[in-house]
């Protein structure tokens, strides 16, 4: 865990409620998260869609979608529905409508979940978000939890990863290696959070990456803003006051598509 994530604000309490409503309002609402949603939303609309379109038609199945550190579902959204903070608005900030979707998806895609908080996986699989879900702790991961996810990450044809400053050294590492075993068309997409992920494992990150995918594109943005003591403990260091920065990679798996 890099020092960095040292200062982080414990948003344990927020993964907790049986639905997504707490985490809406406090993080998506009051923290900005809602925005970076819809920056990935609309990336994935205009550039990604076409091209799992292409793949889900050359597989003639629907694409495995899989979002690790999932939490209520929010990534998912965005990237498999086309979720803007209007859309959000309208089903996240209300016990009574949390469970409505308003967007169908966007390409023929299976989803899958992947977090520590049961809470949080009851919900989204009850809303629909999640075909499938996993109740694994990445820092705790017993050797059945390491089979399971590594069978998934074979099988999935689009990761989603993100939220990565507390989990241990080695474990996103892994994760990569599992992923680019697979055999089918895939990509991966990556989040990273400037500081908190630790520069020198960011980039340690992007190296093995670039040597196990094909790069397809880097897009930035911005991440929640920071608590106050977020700001006092990393900003005479890093020169971070108002927001966490971020940015997300697209990689695809080494496949030569012309023979799927």
């Amino acid at each position: 865990m890099p020092k960095e994530s040292e200062g982080v604000q414990d948003l344990t309490k927020l993964y907790t409620s049986d639905t997504c409503v707490k985490y809406y309002e406090e993080l998506m609402q009051k923290s900005l998260l809602v925005e970076r949603c819809e920056i990935g939303g609309k990336y994935c609309e205009k550039y990604l869609v076409p091209i799992f379109k292409k793949w889900a038609e050359q597989l003639k199945k629907p694409l495995n979608f899989a979002d690790l550190l999932c939490c209520y579902g929010n990534d998912t959204l965005a990237y498999a529905y086309g979720y803007y903070q209007k859309d959000f608005a309208e089903t996240w900030s209300s016990d009574d409508l949390c469970y409505n979707l308003v967007k169908p998806r966007q390409f023929p895609v299976k989803t899958l979940g992947i977090d520590r908080s049961e809470n949080a996986l009851k919900f989204a699989k009850k809303a629909g978000i999640m075909d499938e879900t996993e109740k694994i702790d990445f820092n705790n991961m017993t050797d059945s939890d390491k089979t399971i996810l590594q069978q998934h990450l074979k099988c999935t044809n689009i990761l989603y990863m993100n939220s990565m400053a507390a989990l241990d050294d080695g474990i996103v590492e892994q994760i990569i290696e599992w992923f680019s075993q697979g055999t089918e068309p895939g990509m991966l997409m990556i989040g990273f959070i400037y500081p908190h992920d630790g520069v020198e494992r960011m980039n340690m990150w992007k190296q093995l990456m670039l040597t196990k995918f094909d790069f397809l594109a880097s897009v930035p943005s911005a991440n929640r803003t920071l608590y106050e003591h977020e700001g006092q403990v990393l900003g005479p260091k890093h020169g971070i006051w108002d927001r966490t920065y971020y940015e997300m990679w697209y990689l695809t798996r080494k496949v030569d598509l012309g023979q799927k």
